[in-house]
């Protein structure tokens, strides 16, 4: 019984101690809200109530600052009383220990200080953007006049400079002027919204009007001044061109400068309606044109110095071209009569007369107009390069053609040497091989001694001719060179073998009555030898029972056969 006492004394402090922290805390939570409330902006925003009041509006302007004078007007008559009470209330509530109903109400109290603060904050910063534009809008009157002035003052002290568009800049000035009127008007009367349009209208014309000031002057002296100046020149300047001897391809200068003289009026007439895009085009043609006229004036002037100093150089070109021409014709001509030129080198000389011909055609015409005053000095100037970079190229086929005919005497030498040692050849392998005495030889031997003879017979009947074709000398020389090697070749095997096969059948005697294996190749040997005429088989057979009797004899006997043929040689 004591421990349930205890227990519930126990839970009685706890709830008294949690009631009594929780109390606290509200107390402090609506002591906040009182700071709060305090640091509302009610007082300022009703002096800016005020104080905008005295600024005179007009229009949207004055519509928003009613709607700002009744939502203040609310804020305090309504939103802030109710506060108040509400704030009296939680006091009670928390007075007289009614906590749930304290914590409610200062928690709604919490949302309606803020939504009042957020109201306020939103009446103070529309109440200073009126006065600040009411402020800008004043000021703006004042600059916009001062700017208005100047640009008055610089249209009279410069109107020279705007040409024919002082009339219709003083028109756009008085425009400027008529708006600044109304801005004025506006600003006094209080419609901002109004007012602030003008501005934006003003600040628009006024910055056309510097830019037009701006361009104008220069563009006015272009076409009043700096472009006449130039046709002037340019004028003057083909007439000399046209007394001292000078000629254009198609010469439509002097109704080029007329019509350029007729766009810089049109120019100056656009310019006078302020229509600056038509001014620009027609200035960027004007421009254009003369810088073209210039080009063409100085690229004669320029060509006739080139043609002057490269007169005589062509000529030079031309007789030198000429003259190894024909040179080279006549020694195409002496070499026709003993040697078949095969590769067009007469006809390919004659073409390349007929185009020196052409170039010296045209030379002469260029030298003619000159000396005729009708000379396009541009137009010559590129025959002259023209005919040089021609001639270049003439010189070089003709310089090919000499070279590819200039050996010919040379290869008819060479050629009639390699004749004369074929013959010997062919004399030194029939020579070789009958000093041997042998019993035959091949067919295929003979075959090819066969052809190596006709092939050395037909050489000498092409290259004894009158008139020889040295493609084909030399196409026969190359097929008998390599047939002659190979029947040297030949030559060479059968005379050692031959040799070194008798010796062997010698060598073989010593062992013959013997050696059965040794008196059978001996036999088949001979039989090689004798009657088939292989005598390198003849030699293998013989060097092969030779080993197996005597060891290294084949290879002594070898050795020694070959110095002996060394010091023979």
């Amino acid at each position: 019984m004591i421990d349930l006492v205890i227990f519930i004394i126990v839970v009685l402090v706890i709830l008294l101690l949690a009631t009594f922290f929780y109390r606290k805390n509200l107390f402090k939570r609506l002591d906040g809200l009182e700071k709060q409330k305090a640091s509302l902006k009610d007082v300022m925003v009703g002096d800016e109530l005020e104080a905008t009041g005295k600024i005179k509006l007009n229009g949207e302007s004055f519509d928003k600052f009613n709607e700002y004078k009744e939502q203040y007007e609310k804020i305090t008559n309504s939103d802030l009383t109710s506060i108040r009470s509400d704030m009296s209330d939680a006091e009670d509530f928390l007075n007289s220990y009614k906590l749930l109903s304290a914590s409610v109400t200062i928690g709604d109290l919490g949302d309606a200080i803020e939504v009042v603060d957020g109201k306020l904050n939103d009446i103070h910063d529309g109440l200073s953007e009126l006065q600040e534009v009411d402020s800008l809008h004043r000021k703006a009157v004042e600059d916009v006049d001062n700017t208005i002035r100047e640009i008055n003052q610089q249209l009279l002290s410069q109107n020279y400079s705007f040409g024919p568009s002082s009339d219709k800049l003083e028109d756009k000035l008085s425009t400027i002027k008529g708006v600044y009127e109304e801005f004025v008007a506006e600003t006094e009367n209080g419609d901002q919204n109004k007012a602030e349009e003008l501005l934006g209208k003003i600040n628009n014309l006024i910055n056309e009007m510097n830019e037009l000031m701006k361009i104008i002057p220069d563009t006015y002296v272009s076409l009043s001044k700096e472009f006449p100046r130039q046709l002037d020149e340019i004028e003057r300047g083909h007439r000399t061109m046209i007394q001292t001897d000078y000629n254009f391809v198609e010469d439509d200068i002097d109704d080029t400068i007329n019509a350029l003289k007729e766009s810089c009026q049109e120019g100056l007439k656009s310019l006078a309606e302020l229509d600056i895009p038509e001014t620009k085009k027609t200035c960027t043609y004007i421009e254009e044109t003369i810088d073209s006229m210039y080009a063409i004036m100085e690229k004669e002037i320029v060509a006739k110095r080139k043609v002057k100093k490269n007169i005589s150089l062509v000529y030079d070109f031309i007789f030198h071209a000429k003259n190894q021409n024909r040179i080279l014709s006549d020694e195409l001509e002496g070499l026709s009569k003993n040697y078949n030129l095969e590769h067009d080198e007469i006809e390919n000389t004659a073409e390349l007369s007929d185009k020196i011909s052409k170039i010296e055609t045209i030379y002469n015409n260029d030298y003619d107009a000159i000396n005729g005053n009708k000379a396009v000095y541009s137009v010559i100037q590129k025959h002259q390069q023209d005919a040089k970079q021609e001639l270049s190229s003439i010189e070089k086929q003709q310089k090919d053609i000499n070279d590819s005919v200039a050996e010919l005497s040379k290869e008819e030498r060479v050629a009639r040497d390699s004749l004369q040692k074929f013959d010997l050849q062919l004399l030194n392998i029939r020579r070789r091989i009958d000093n041997l005495n042998l019993p035959g030889l091949t067919e295929d031997f003979l075959e090819r001694y066969d052809y190596v003879y006709n092939e050395v017979s037909n050489l000498s009947a092409s290259i004894n001719q009158v008139k020889i074709s040295m493609d084909e000398i030399n196409q026969k020389l190359a097929n008998i060179s390599d047939t002659m090697d190979h029947l040297l070749s030949d030559t060479e095997n059968i005379v050692d073998s031959a040799m070194l096969s008798e010796r062997l059948m010698q060598f073989a005697n010593r062992y013959k009555n013997a050696n059965e294996d040794l008196n059978a190749a001996c036999a088949q040997a001979k039989d090689y030898f004798d009657n088939r005429y292989q005598y390198e088989k003849s030699l293998a057979t013989m060097a092969a029972a030779i080993e197996k009797v005597n060891p290294g004899a084949y290879k002594q006997m070898e050795t020694e056969y070959y110095n002996e043929k060394k010091t023979t040689k």
